[in-house]
């Protein structure tokens, strides 16, 4: 037997419960992990126990901030890296570590890294950095550790800071109670997986309530990247998964200002092929998600509970002064990012706030967002904002979406060759879905609305969409006098309403008609709609065929 057998017995977790198997299991990864390192440690000596060293007690008392900087300090001198195993305990720190290329950090689930100082916690990068693209100090795992920012009694803002990075994983590690800032600033770099982490508590500031727990950024300035002096390339970040973690308040803070997102960009850089899934994010003072000036995003089968909105994606500002419509070499383009192949399914929203819709998808005047895909979701709105706000979009799908409650379900603004269909609609307090202000060429299909509070559909100033196959029952609530079924208003052309069945049984609701066409609407057919005991008020230039009312 080697001589680390010892510890082995003496870093097992304590148990607490004889019978739980999720105990039992960790105990079992950490010996099993802990024999490998004995093998380790006697034949390659880039492999520590953080506690062999003198200056590293993990008592709570003693300052560990120099014993671990030495340690990790050896990485600078190792080709191949170096790990280092933190058994459980408490680790005193009163400055920034930084972290070098090459380094594996594990640590055990009760090992507490205790901040007592007014900065971050761990840094990859210095201020004299003059590193550029992903070329910094990458290859970093770290596993496991409560990261204690005691935001409660220190300031000092960014847990973890990493820029010009690459191939970085974090996973089962537990960020808390920040103040104020992120819980990780993730900042140029690539291949980046953070998973099965929690990050919990925020210290709010008025200033800075949009801070997320998980920033990505890019390599913009020293107003962005204050880490830094200077060297900035405008890098951003690519390849990047987060799944499995959970965002939410800690027993001493509030949950984030946003869970995951960025609030800066340049002209004609992207953040590109972001995976968000599996993560529940509760209680965000503003988005859980804002995707500002990203590509190739896929946000899947994530929960949303209590957040002030849901998620946000959008190119970046656009403006005289505005900095983020700026090139790299600081001339202003007044033009967006255009943003695009964005997939948002199989997520659940649950008790949202109003700090905006519960998902805001939206290109610009200068760019359509391209190639969006809204499919599957389900949304349990008890606030008086839209659902889903669509504007600007081209070649996208919105389907298969239940949604519940809310002032509106689904609206759509200057959006062309945008398909909804199959959507299922109920309890809004006003329209259930509504087409406005320049949209052409929509397909507005198969969707179920009941107990809807003001009309059904409600297109106005559209050219050629197709509204077919709906059902609507229970349209009208609330005492209103003037609800309809379909309402095409305001110079609508080429409008195709076929196929659509409407019902008054909703005892409460009552549409005063099914169809109703404006006077200046033109070139429309009407056809096959079924709406016996309700009627229709055609208008305008229709073309009706075979209605039933």
């Amino acid at each position: 037997m080697g001589k680390y057998t010892e510890k082995l017995k003496q870093y097992k977790p304590d148990r607490t419960n004889a019978d739980d198997p999720v105990d039992s299991l960790v105990t079992a990864r950490i010996k099993q992990r802990l024999r490998k390192l004995e093998r380790k440690i006697d034949a390659d000596s880039r492999h520590h126990i953080a506690t062999d060293h003198p200056g590293i007690k993990g008592d709570g008392k003693h300052n560990d901030t120099s014993g671990i900087q030495q340690l990790l300090d050896e990485a600078k001198d190792k080709p191949n890296g170096i790990s280092i195993y933190f058994p459980a305990g408490v680790y005193k720190l009163t400055s920034t570590l930084f972290i070098y290329e090459g380094t594996r950090m594990e640590c055990h689930p009760k090992a507490v890294f205790n901040k007592v100082h007014h900065r971050g916690m761990l840094q990859n990068i210095k201020k004299d950095s003059t590193d550029n693209g992903y070329n910094g100090n990458g290859n970093i795992t770290i596993i496991g550790g409560i990261w204690d920012n005691n935001g409660h009694r220190y300031l000092g803002g960014t847990c973890f800071v990493f820029g010009h990075s690459k191939n970085l994983i974090f996973r089962d590690l537990i960020i808390k109670d920040v103040s104020p800032g992120h819980g990780m600033e993730i900042n140029s770099s690539k291949n980046v997986l953070i998973d099965g982490c929690k990050f919990i508590g925020m210290a709010p500031k008025k200033k800075k309530l949009y801070s997320e727990a998980v920033q990505l950024d890019l390599m913009k300035s020293k107003g962005v990247f204050p880490w830094k002096k200077g060297h900035f390339d405008h890098t951003p970040c690519k390849d990047v998964m987060i799944s499995n973690c959970y965002f939410g308040p800690s027993d001493r803070l509030g949950s984030w200002g946003r869970a995951i997102g960025s609030h800066s960009a340049t002209s004609d850089r992207w953040h590109q092929r972001i995976i968000i899934t599996n993560n529940i994010i509760e209680g965000t003072l503003q988005w859980g998600v804002r995707a500002y000036s990203w590509e190739d995003v896929t946000i899947t089968s994530n929960i949303f509970n209590g957040c002030g909105a849901g998620l946000s994606i959008d190119p970046n500002h656009v403006g005289e002064g505005e900095v983020d419509s700026e090139d790299i070499d600081g001339n202003q383009t007044y033009s967006s990012n255009q943003v695009k192949r964005i997939t948002i399914q199989g997520n659940q929203f649950t008790k949202p706030g109003r700090h905006g819709s519960v998902m805001s998808i939206t290109g610009d005047k200068h760019h359509d967002m391209l190639e969006v895909n809204v499919t599957g979701n389900t949304i349990e709105n008890s606030a008086p904002t839209y659902s889903i706000y669509l504007a600007h979009l081209a070649n996208s799908i919105i389907s298969d979406n239940i949604v519940t409650g809310g002032d509106k379900g689904i609206k759509l603004v200057a959006c062309r060759q945008v398909n909804v269909i199959g959507n299922n609609i109920k309890q809004t307090k006003a329209t259930g879905i509504e087409a406005f202000s320049g949209n052409r060429d929509l397909t507005i299909a198969n969707n179920a609305m009941s107990l809807v509070g003001g009309h059904g559909i409600w297109i106005t100033g559209n050219d050629m969409t197709a509204v077919n196959n709906n059902h609507l029952t229970g349209i009208g609530g609330e005492g209103k006098v003037d609800a309809q079924g379909i309402r095409v208003t305001s110079s609508c052309e080429r409008i195709s309403i076929i196929g659509n069945m409407f019902s008054n049984r909703e005892p409460g609701y009552r549409m005063t008609c099914a169809i109703h066409t404006a006077s200046c609407t033109k070139n429309t057919l009407a056809a096959a709609n079924n709406a016996f005991g309700i009627g229709f008020d055609f208008c305008g230039i229709v073309n009706e065929n075979g209605n039933a009312g």
